[in-house]
Parts: C-alpha cells; structure tokens; sequence
C-alpha cells in the first residue's frame, strides 16, 4: 500500500475461507489512498473512536 503522506505501509489481512468479506475502508486490491481515507485511519490508529473520527470531521 502505497501513501501520500507516509509512503509504503503494510496492512495484514486476516484468512478468509470463503471470500465473502468486503473491505470497507481500504478495498481488495487496492494500492493507494487519498488523504481523507490516510486521515481517518491515521485518527482511529491514534485511539480516536468512530464517533468521534466522525464529530471531528463534521466540526471541520
């Protein structure tokens, strides 16, 4: 995976049997991500919850 702000990341997949899970924030096969997704991860990664990743964003 490849970043604006931080350059190459690596992300662990867990198994899945069947292929039934769809990602949500970084798709199958995706390689790179646009700011808004680096800022939402960069947030929930530094112990911010979703709810307020999302006050946050309403509040900018």
């Amino acid at each position: 995976m490849l970043t604006e702000a931080t350059g190459e990341a690596t992300i662990e997949v867990p198994r899945d049997r069947d292929g039934s899970f769809e990602p949500q924030i970084v798709k199958k096969r995706q390689r790179r991500l646009n700011r808004v997704e680096e800022a939402v991860l960069s947030l929930y990664a530094n112990g911010l919850t979703t709810g307020e990743i999302s006050a946050h964003f309403a509040q900018i």
